[in-house]
């Protein structure tokens, strides 16, 4: 999951200052959570107490907004005490938008660069973003969200590589709306030339191949040409990528729902793990400690030996007789229900599964294995092409099983297309329904259906 800085950032570290780091949202363990880091500037070393309650605040605000506030428990945020040596953000009156000076003309020597008038006087950003990715490298280097508060009170906010916006009553709505564009990689649905395809705008005009087709006639959404530029459309009249102080249309909060699942998993540990040694003449639990969305989303199911399991529920015993001499495998699936999500065949595009070889050998189990990995399948379903993607690297002993609605064994192609991503051929299979099975070092880590079209 965990974001990987590039090197250059990191080399660069050295030269950016280790600053205090307050947590305003815990709720997990970092490297199972998404981490968001808020940096102030402007702020002197008097001025932390003021800038740690904005953080809080404008972070306490967005998880009042669907789709965070369902996903809260995915979340961690902390506050960075970036010391400036002066107050306020820069402000050259150099915009064209307005009749400047709106506010005094100013230089203040902050830390982080942020200043107005970037084309028009309300963008906040800076000249020198690569001192916040110096930042973020030496303090949060293991940050997913990021954005910046300035402090001034003059309304402003910008979203780019990284998410910049004022202390203005209108802060905590600016911060939702810019992290729509540098989280959720949407579009303004207001016109804006410069933003183009992307999962909440589009050139394609027809309801019933437009990227969120799933989505028309639902919540308000249709297909809505831009009046400046009306070969471009949008999804909905009122979303909060349009306006403050609206919430997400569907077609937003999806996209943030897909990029939550894109970064973390929904398991947070289990049981039991790696190198066990169990009774065999006992009862086994096997326990999976998810982190729940709210309401819980999340569907469980359970298979051992190929064979489906009646659970569904997070954990599951099993007992002596259920159990092979040799080796048995236990395989967990997770994925999100959420109604929130209209994705074709969602349970094939994010899912994680968690295996557990037991060697069963006279009166112990022993050699337990335990592996989580994430997996997409796309498309799903499919023309006979599609991928399988890994969030970890596959392993070079893979093979990938087709099986038919008879449970027949089927000819497929299959290839590691690089470390991570199997490619599969069945186009010479007729249309229907399939299993699909992949084995990684003689262990089965999926069982998903496709549908070949």
């Amino acid at each position: 999951m965990k974001k990987v800085l590039l090197s250059l950032l990191i080399g660069s570290s050295c030269f950016a200052q280790v600053f205090e780091k307050v947590s305003l949202l815990q709720s997990g363990a970092n490297d199972k959570r998404i981490i968001i880091a808020v940096l102030g500037d402007g702020f002197t070393s008097a001025q932390q107490s003021s800038f740690v309650s904005s953080a809080q605040s404008t972070v306490n605000y967005l998880f009042t907004k669907s789709p965070y506030k369902e996903y809260k428990n995915y979340f961690n945020a902390y506050a960075v005490k970036v010391i400036s040596t002066q107050s306020g953000v820069k402000h050259p009156g150099t915009a064209t938008d307005v009749t400047e000076p709106v506010i005094p003309v100013s230089n203040p020597n902050n830390y982080l660069g942020s200043s107005f008038d970037f084309g028009v006087h309300r963008c906040i950003y800076s000249n020198t973003t690569n001192k916040v990715g110096q930042v973020l490298a030496a303090n949060v280097p293991d940050y997913d969200i990021t954005y910046v508060l300035g402090n001034s009170t003059e309304y402003g906010g910008c979203g780019g590589t990284y998410a910049f916006a004022s202390l203005n009553s209108s802060s905590s709505e600016i911060v939702v709306h810019e992290l729509g564009h540098s989280f959720g990689k949407l579009a303004d649905e207001y016109w804006f030339a410069g933003s183009l395809e992307s999962p909440n705008k589009t050139q394609n005009s027809n309801a019933a191949t437009v990227k969120w087709k799933n989505w028309v006639g639902v919540n308000s959404v249709g297909v809505y040409p831009y009046t400046e530029s009306p070969s471009w459309f949008r999804p909905h009249q009122s979303c909060e990528m349009r306006y403050l102080n609206q919430q997400f249309c569907s077609v937003c909060k999806e996209a943030i729902v897909e990029r939550i699942h894109s970064l973390v998993s929904p398991v947070d540990s289990y049981t039991p793990a790696n190198n066990a040694t169990l009774n065999a003449n006992s009862n086994i639990t096997f326990t999976v400690n998810e982190i729940l969305p709210n309401p819980n989303t999340l569907v469980n199911s359970w298979k051992l030996n190929g064979a489906i399991l009646s659970a569904t529920g997070n954990t599951i015993t099993i007992t002596p007789s259920q159990l092979n001499n040799g080796n048995n495998t236990l395989l967990f699936s997770v994925t999100d229900n959420s109604p929130l999500l209209k994705v074709n065949n969602h349970s094939t595009l994010h899912f994680t599964n968690i295996t557990w070889t037991l060697n069963k050998s006279g009166l112990k189990v022993s050699k337990v294995t335990a592996r989580e990995k994430g997996f997409s399948i796309y498309p799903n379903p499919t023309n006979g092409l599609f991928y399988i993607r890994a969030k970890q690297d596959f392993s070079k002993n893979v093979k990938v099983e087709i099986y038919d609605a008879s449970g027949r064994l089927i000819p497929a192609k299959f290839e590691l297309k690089d470390s991570s991503t199997l490619w599969v051929d069945i186009q010479n299979a007729s249309s229907g329904s399939y299993v699909l099975n992949v084995v990684e070092d003689d262990q089965p880590i999926i069982s998903q259906k496709i549908i070949k079209d």
